[in-house]
């Protein structure tokens, strides 16, 4: 089946821990920004419930097993979860809502609904109520799974199918040291050897890093790519190669500079950082191609120098499709091209919900020019100068 092309314009989530009521609007790059405990963690979170709406057949047993279940994830003033998403492709455009709560006297989808110019989807516990143009016999749905996951390949379905599953979430990357992991839970990082296999994407925590580059490197914009890596890491690189392992079938990841050849095990955690960092922009194809990239705390490891060339590559992913970070790093923010557009700030309100606030822009233009960047300004405590209060939207999915 061929997917119209679309792109993921808002987000919407209710009942999810803070964000009790939240609209995001995305447009290029998105910095989230704001003290520890209001929400941005959340949201991150967030996305990756949308994006496994189409990775999972039991999406329930996933809420449960990796996200807490509702006692984790819903606040304790609310009792549904509700995530909500608005796409628009070549053709038209789409809203898709889920909503989390009791069914049958436990924890299930409640109802989930899908809206466009040739569609009306509604399901409310077991019960269906369709209207597509043209008519069309729908799969009853079933109960523990989404049913545009469960539909996906029916048009006009697949649009919005493809989309979230294109959406891509990464926390910070494993780095650590082998002495460091010794006694821990973790078995695998950037430093670790990987058995061959194709990929089109790196995996999260970057632990597929030898097969990513293995990938690059056999593409034919590899110089470009090296290019890049001496312009982002350092520029006394000369080759970034995948050598096999001594025991055969798999290989390991090793930088040449210079002054001679480092393997994995012996870079930095910057070095890795900015090398996953490197791959994960330029590695977004795959079907279906990254409809959406998340990075909470890219800037962790790295050196304050280097965090200017990894806004320029967010900046040029975002060109293509919407990407959103969050951080703590004021030096991020300073290196903001567009910092009006790009910068929200969350905090929370008097609930202790969380809410979003962007810049006035022409507050922001009248201050900027006092300071580097925003960064500087919120570090010295004049957030109130440039951030008006928000006008709360009503969030429903």
């Amino acid at each position: 089946m061929s997917l119209a092309r679309g792109r993921i314009k808002r987000v919407r989530f209710a009942g999810l821990r803070t964000a009790a009521s939240i609209e995001l609007e995305l447009e290029g790059l998105t910095v989230l920004i704001g003290p520890n405990g209001v929400g941005k963690s959340t949201l991150v979170e967030g996305f990756e419930l949308l994006r496994r709406v189409m990775a999972s057949d039991d999406l329930v047993r996933t809420l449960h097993e990796d996200h807490g279940g509702p006692t984790s994830l819903i606040a304790h003033d609310d009792h549904e979860l509700k995530l909500g998403i608005d796409v628009e492709t070549d053709e038209e455009s789409f809203s898709y809502g889920m909503v989390f709560g009791r069914v049958d006297g436990g924890f299930g989808i409640a109802h989930e609904s899908l809206r466009g110019a040739d569609i009306v989807f509604l399901r409310t516990g077991n019960s269906v109520a369709v209207a597509t143009n043209p008519p069309q016999t729908l799969p009853f749905p079933r109960p523990r799974e989404p049913f545009l996951h469960q539909s996906f390949m029916l048009a006009p379905m697949g649009p919005v199918g493809a989309l979230l599953e294109g959406i891509e979430v990464h926390g910070p990357f494993t780095t650590n040291a082998a002495w460091l992991q010794r006694g821990s839970s973790a078995e695998r990082s950037t430093r670790s050897d990987n058995v061959v296999q194709a990929t089109s994407r790196v995996t999260r925590g970057g632990t597929n890093l030898p097969n990513a580059f293995h990938a690059l490197r056999n593409r034919d914009d590899w110089q470009d790519t090296l290019e890049t890596i001496r312009l982002v890491v350092d520029e006394d690189i000369r080759d970034v190669t995948t050598p096999a392992s001594a025991s055969g079938g798999s290989i390991g990841l090793a930088v040449k500079y210079r002054t001679g050849t480092v393997p994995a095990f012996a870079l930095s955690d910057g070095t890795l950082s900015l090398l996953s960092l490197v791959a994960i922009s330029t590695l977004d194809g795959g079907q279906p191609p990254r409809s959406l990239l998340v990075l909470d705390e890219p800037d962790l490891h790295l050196h304050p120098a280097a965090i200017r060339y990894v806004v320029a590559l967010l900046e040029r992913c975002a060109k293509r499709y919407p990407v959103v970070v969050a951080t703590h790093s004021d030096q991020l923010l300073d290196c903001l091209s567009d910092p009006a557009r790009s910068t929200v700030l969350c905090d929370l309100d008097e609930h202790r919900h969380l809410r979003l606030r962007r810049p006035d822009a022409a507050q922001l233009a009248k201050w900027l020019p006092e300071y580097r960047g925003v960064g500087q300004l919120r570090a010295e405590g004049y957030d109130s100068l440039v951030f008006p209060p928000p006008v709360r939207a009503a969030g429903s999915s």
